[in-house]
């Protein structure tokens, strides 16, 4: 009987410093600093954006300079006189150049007007530029010295259609170009004069429209902007025919440039 008394004494003794443990641990305060805060993600997609912004519309123009090169297809070509016939040294031979790639790139410019279709990140912005495309080849005898070299540029209206996702106040954007190109320069003509008859070197020249591929990068500031694109050849601006017309070599002309332009845009 005794043990039972005293069994149950010492259990509620336990119990009740429990009870007051528990209860002290209760009542401390908690340091609040130390819990986590909770952190806040922006989880707006692009898609998102363009879902909740409407179309906005601005316009501006353009304008720069372009430093590009030119592709041909190297062939070695008899040169022709104005009667179309081959043309014969004090030897009585053919004479012969061959045509030549060079790597140097030529000055050209541009300066046009486009429109922007804005909506969320994302943009829509077709162009209308007139531009200079410029470049070199190499003209070499028959022993491999050099005949001549051709400073060549052409002129062309070009119409960019760019898709772009813009972030702040940055750009980047691709899309498809359509070259319109019309008109020689001089050298250029003057040095195909001497493979090509003349009523052959007009508009009839130009393989248009064709297609080129352009990407970029752009920064704005306030009303202002700059860009830097790349415009890459992807048909031939030509696909005329020259040297006498018993031997006609195809000349394939190819462009590619870089463009840097600055501007203005009314928003």
């Amino acid at each position: 009987m005794y043990r039972f008394i005293f069994v149950f004494l010492l259990f509620q003794s336990a119990f009740g410093y429990a009870q007051v443990i528990k209860a002290d641990t209760a009542n401390m305060p908690i340091d609040t600093s130390l819990r986590l805060k909770p952190i806040v993600f922006d989880t707006m997609s692009y898609s998102e954006e363009y879902k909740r912004d409407t179309w906005r519309f601005s316009w501006g123009v353009r304008g720069g300079v372009s430093r590009g090169k030119y592709i041909i297809n190297e062939n070695t070509v008899d040169q022709i006189g104005q009667s179309g016939l081959p043309v014969l040294d004090q030897n009585g031979k053919i004479v012969k150049n061959q045509f030549v790639n060079n790597d140097l790139f030529g000055t050209g410019f541009n300066a046009g007007v486009f429109a922007r279709f804005v909506r969320g990140s994302f943009f829509i912005q077709p162009e209308l530029i007139h531009s200079t495309k410029s470049g070199k080849f190499d003209l070499l005898k028959t022993d491999g010295s050099l005949y001549k070299r051709v400073n060549g540029s052409f002129s062309a209206v070009d119409v960019p259609i760019l898709i772009g996702i813009r972030s702040n106040k940055s750009r980047v954007f691709f899309g498809p170009t359509v070259n319109f190109a019309y008109k020689l320069n001089d050298e250029m003509k003057n040095a195909l004069l001497e493979f090509v008859p003349k009523e052959k070197l007009d508009g009839k020249f130009f393989n248009r429209p064709i297609m080129n591929f352009t990407v970029g990068i752009g920064y704005e500031f306030g009303s202002f902007f700059f860009d830097v694109r790349y415009e890459k050849g992807i048909k031939s601006y030509s696909l005329q025919d020259i040297g006498p017309s018993n031997s006609p070599k195809l000349f394939n002309l190819i462009a590619d440039a870089f463009h840097i332009s600055v501007g203005l845009i009314r928003k």
